[in-house]
């Protein structure tokens, strides 16, 4: 259960994780600009990005291994919806079968939210 916003609409969490089939990381790139184009002009969208592998930021380049989303919404079902019309999901970026929608509760921090 998640807790309600004032907005009456709850956070949900998207994790996931890239597909392991060859030309994936490349699939992401060219991709990447339009998809992001979508997400960021989505006003559910609380928070959204590529989730980087721990030694990236010391080993001089950048593994991105998945995407993690913040959507305000009001049932899971929902953004289910809006992740299966996503460009990273239709063209096969995302491993489907390991992507996880979760309900959240925010207990402190400052990612806004409506």
């Amino acid at each position: 259960m998640s807790a309600e916003l004032p907005s009456g609409k709850s956070i949900f969490v998207v994790w996931a994780p890239d597909s392991d089939a060859p030309g994936t990381q490349e699939l992401r790139m060219k991709v990447g600009p339009e998809h992001g184009a979508r997400i960021g002009a989505d006003p559910t969208n609380r928070v959204a990005g590529p989730l980087i592998s721990p030694e990236s930021p010391t080993a001089g380049g950048t593994k991105i291994f998945g995407s993690l989303v913040l959507f305000e919404a009001n049932s899971l079902e929902e953004v289910r919806a809006k992740v299966e019309q996503d460009l990273y999901w239709t063209s096969g970026v995302w491993d489907k079968s390991k992507l996880t929608i979760l309900p959240f509760i925010q207990r402190s921090g400052s990612v806004k939210v409506a």
